[in-house]
């Protein structure tokens, strides 16, 4: 094999790279079954600005055992102020949401997202289209090596 077969068996391992990772952007963005998926609400955004002149939204949510656990705390320091101790509260943690569709002007009411790693990456029309696009460009990029193979392989009757 010459060396423009060796770069186009790259070319064809980049493509299938791609296909994949198209393939799991997807699933994460659209709720595969099989993968840890909750949904959120009590959303709040911030606006944040960045270094480049652009702004982005940071978002929290709270499932609906976060929502138990505080409700739960609350009672309990009622019930201790009754007996006259005040301890100190610590806040329940809300949990980040990572691309999560804001419209700029009113927070989302609920959101359902999906973990990878510590992340929880939201269920938006934005993260599928990235998804769609690698696949695309995947299948492009695998399907011109694919022919550039064809092209460089000798007739049969020269095997």
């Amino acid at each position: 094999m010459n060396v423009n077969g060796i770069r186009t068996v790259g070319l064809l391992g980049a493509g299938v790279l791609m296909l994949l990772a198209g393939g799991g952007v997807i699933a994460v963005g659209a709720g595969a079954p099989g993968l840890d998926t909750r949904t959120f609400t009590r959303i709040s955004c911030n606006e944040k600005h960045t270094a480049k002149g652009g702004t982005v939204w940071h978002c929290f949510g709270m499932t609906a055992a976060q929502i138990e656990a505080a409700e739960e705390q609350q009672r309990q320091a009622r019930e201790d102020a009754l007996r006259g101790s005040y301890p100190d509260l610590e806040p329940v943690p809300r949990t980040r949401l990572t691309f999560v569709d804001h419209d700029g002007r009113q927070d989302p009411a609920e959101v359902t997202a999906t973990r990878v790693g510590s992340r929880w990456i939201a269920h938006a029309p934005g993260v599928v289209a990235t998804g769609v696009a690698l696949l695309a460009v995947g299948a492009g990029v695998a399907a011109a090596s694919v022919v550039r193979l064809r092209a460089t392989r000798p007739p049969a009757e020269q095997r």
